[in-house]
């Protein structure tokens, strides 16, 4: 019971010394979720022919950078996504939903999807603010931290 304990407050402070950071982010998710996060440069000496230039929010943009400088972005996350049967949307958010302190790696492995995928398919980051993932993922994380240890700020 004793190496139980003391493994799983070596495991809380891991993810509160590398995601305490990321909560401050958790407002403004919410907030911006359901929303699109991306729009197309429409400058007026654009010709109308011109590959559109999608701009991003900057917040966004410091959230993704801060996420993939935790150090917790595993590129084998496709192995949480076929190990669980996440398929949709619905079932990362579900999966989300019902994460214990022992899955906050596969928290953070459909974040990953997001994350990582979004360096080469943009898109992503928005669409991961739009439904939800995001929000819902640090969301409970900050939840399973606090109801193992004491709250954090």
């Amino acid at each position: 019971m004793e190496k139980e304990n003391l493994y799983r407050k070596e495991l809380i402070d891991k993810y509160r010394r590398t995601m305490g950071n990321m909560f401050r982010y958790l407002p403004w998710l919410e907030e911006r979720s359901g929303e699109k996060m991306v729009r197309n440069y429409q400058g007026s000496d654009m010709p109308q022919r011109s590959i559109t230039i999608p701009v991003y929010d900057s917040t966004l943009l410091s959230f993704v950078k801060d996420m993939n400088a935790t150090g917790l972005m595993d590129r084998n996350y496709v192995y949480i996504f076929s190990r669980n049967k996440i398929r949709t949307e619905q079932d990362e958010l579900r999966m989300i939903d019902k994460a214990e302190l022992k899955d906050i790696e596969n928290i953070l492995g459909i974040m990953a999807k997001y994350v990582l995928g979004g360096m080469t398919k943009g898109v992503l980051w928005s669409r991961a603010v739009e439904n939800g993932v995001f929000y819902h993922g640090l969301k409970r994380i900050k939840e399973l931290l606090e109801m193992w240890d004491e709250p954090l700020a």
